[in-house]
């Protein structure tokens, strides 16, 4: 957790006029150089990224800098003060008229930069000294004119502040004792004058000056450049009577021993006079487009050349997704083609991508989301690429059904949900025992299923279910449709069944008849048709063949040449095996487009990629945690089946 810093009245009146000056210093009557090359109206957006690994501090002070500039510019952090960073890492954004950016860079940068390295240095004295009492204290050993901020980057990076100044506690000196005469002397002027009620610090170079300050009623006492074992007696000596705070020569390889003497405080010049600046940028979006609508603007080969361009740039931190439904112009991009649950099984084995760009519809990307590692990004380049056949069911409705049907038959029931289905309902089977299932193996989850209980309750495709149900031997009168809308009814009509499907379909597969069948068959005699699993039942019962994508897409290419194939499933997949099989016919069983799968284009593809360049993913997928967890459970089930 960063430590919560609150700037009061006073700070903030004095941060102000450090800022003040230090633009007056830097800009002075104008920044010529912005203001002859760039336009008045020209507007952009850019990014504070980090270099290196540290603590960030003065996101506030870089607000208020571009602020005092001009209040048009938008400063939005991404992270808090005091958080720990690492290269790479987003730490804010900024947007507005790009002269005022530009003149207001350095100076945010200065300070940005000086005050993180000094949270960085400090959090590393603090991690030494974990697990004693010691607390790490500044010094006055501070830049001239930074002090406050200086100071404040201390408390960021975990530390304690000393006295500001020397108006604000005493504390009695080597030198001061020298003048005086002697520390009691120069402790008793001290208590005659000190009205005001400041803590009293002495400083104490042996033991014998120790039992002298002891004997004095001051707060503390500093024990200057003392070895670990005198330290230590220091600490024993004083038996908790006053504060004893180290100081002198303690630098990140002896902190920890001076801590685990015992004492309250150890004071380090070098957190403010030796720390180095964290590198940080600023770095504005030089090509990236700033909307879709720009983006749009551009002729199809610019597209692809940026695309092009991106995931060069990009490299093993990308990896881009295909399903086998995509277009032409975007699966030629893709790492990996696959189906739905491939792909996303890739997304689980792609580790070393930071972004996955997946070309699918939602429930797809959903998937992904839930089986990569926390520190990936999926992205889904449409958002309107939604699957209606995963709409048809939510876990709201699941909960509805279940309660219906377990009304007639208690626990004597498994629920399986397909992979076209988004991670709530895939989230209610997990919870109740169930799974999830594909295409491929949709016969084996149903056998699992009903080897386990008497009944199956299976989501979002009706056909799906039937074909899977009948492919086991289940009567067709043993089978029942659940109307979402009608679950009284529904209830009543699953009395007899052993299995219940969903009242879903994909307009893809139920697109095809039997009437395409016997037209196929009269034109090309002897032809094979081999249609997708989600196709109305009479139409499976009247193909050659039906099976997933991967298996449609195996059984073609195993063939030998000169065989026949008439496709029933998506029309980009279907064009495509015609291309890869040349040796053999293959046509479609009828043009069916997924209009979902086809919103993502080029164009939106090439803009999401962009940007990812500037650390801006758009159309984040993500699953809550709680819902990815027993989602999960049923995928994971779908995997031990055989």
């Amino acid at each position: 957790m960063s430590p919560v810093v609150r700037i009061d009245a006073e700070e903030l009146a004095e941060i102000k006029s450090i800022l003040r000056r230090a633009l007056d210093e830097d800009i002075g009557p104008g920044d010529v150089t912005s203001a002859w090359t760039l336009p008045d109206d020209l507007e952009q957006r850019g990014k504070l990224i980090a270099k290196a690994n540290g603590v960030v501090a003065g996101l506030e002070v870089a607000r208020m800098v571009f602020a005092m500039l001009d209040s048009r510019v938008q400063f939005h952090p991404l992270v808090e003060d005091g958080s720990t960073v690492a290269p790479g890492d987003v730490l804010a954004t900024v947007q507005g008229p790009v002269k005022s950016i530009l003149s207001g860079e350095r100076v945010a940068l200065n300070l940005l930069q000086r005050m993180s390295g000094i949270a960085t240095l400090t959090r590393r004295y603090v991690d030494a000294v974990h697990g004693t009492q010691a607390a790490i204290l500044d010094t006055r050993k501070t830049t001239p004119g930074l002090r406050v901020l200086e100071k404040m980057a201390v408390r960021l990076g975990g530390g304690q502040n000393h006295r500001t100044g020397l108006y604000d506690m005493v504390l009695i000196k080597d030198n001061h004792i020298a003048a005086a005469g002697s520390i009691s002397m120069a402790v008793q002027a001290v208590q005659a004058r000190n009205r005001a009620g400041l803590r009293v610090e002495v400083e104490v170079k042996n033991l014998a000056e120790l039992r002298d300050a002891l004997e004095l009623g001051v707060d503390r006492i500093m024990l200057d450049n003392m070895d670990a074992e005198t330290m230590r007696q220091a600490v024993a000596l004083t038996a908790g009577r006053v504060e004893l705070e180290a100081s002198g020569g303690i630098t990140l390889d002896t902190v920890a021993a001076v801590a685990q003497t015992g004492v309250d405080y150890i004071s380090v010049g070098a957190l403010t006079h030796s720390a180095p600046a964290l590198d940080i940028s600023l770095d504005l979006e030089e090509s990236a487009p700033r909307s879709l609508s720009d983006y749009q603007r551009l002729t199809e080969e610019e597209v692809f050349a940026r695309i092009r361009r991106a995931r060069e740039q990009l490299g093993p931190a990308l990896v881009i997704l295909g399903h086998y439904y995509q277009r032409d112009e975007v699966i030629q991009f893709a790492d990996y083609r696959g189906d739905s649950l491939e792909l996303s099984q890739r997304a689980a084995n792609v580790k070393d991508a930071r972004y996955i760009v997946f070309c699918g519809v939602d429930f797809m990307a959903e998937t992904a989301a839930m089986l990569c590692a926390p520190h990936q990004v999926v992205c889904l380049p449409a958002r309107a690429a939604v699957c209606p056949m995963a709409r048809m069911a939510d876990a709201e409705q699941a909960e509805v059904a279940w309660r219906h049907l377990t009304a007639l038959w208690g626990d004597d029931l498994v629920p399986i949900t397909y992979q076209n289905s988004y991670a709530t309902v895939k989230a209610f089977c997990g919870q109740h025992d169930g799974a999830v299932c594909t295409s491929a193996n949709a016969q084996a989850l149903f056998r699992w299923a009903l080897g386990r209980k008497g009944h199956v309750l299976f989501f979002p495709d009706e056909h799906l279910g039937r074909n899977s149900a009948l492919a086991l031997g289940v009567p067709a009168d043993r089978i029942a449709v659940w109307n979402p809308d009608d679950p009284e009814a529904s209830q009543e009509a699953a009395r007899q069944a052993t299995v219940v499907v969903w009242k879903g379909y994909c307009h893809v597969h139920t697109h095809f008849t039997v009437q395409h069948i016997e037209n196929v068959r009269r034109e090309h005699p002897g032809i094979q048709v081999i249609v997708h699993p989600e196709c109305p039942a009479e139409v499976v019962a009247r193909s050659d063949l039906s099976g997933s994508t991967s298996q449609i897409i195996r059984a073609i290419a195993s063939a030998p040449a000169g065989s026949a194939f008439a496709v029933g499933t998506e029309i980009h997949m279907v064009a495509r095996l015609a291309k890869e099989n040349p040796d053999k016919l293959v046509v479609p069983l009828a043009r069916s487009l997924c209009g979902a799968m086809f919103t993502i284009n080029p164009y939106n593809l090439g803009y999401t990629l962009e940007r990812l360049l500037v650390n801006d993913p758009v159309n984040v997928v993500r699953v809550p945690e709680d819902v990815a967890r027993w989602a999960n459970v049923a995928l994971q089930r779908m995997l031990t089946v055989k």
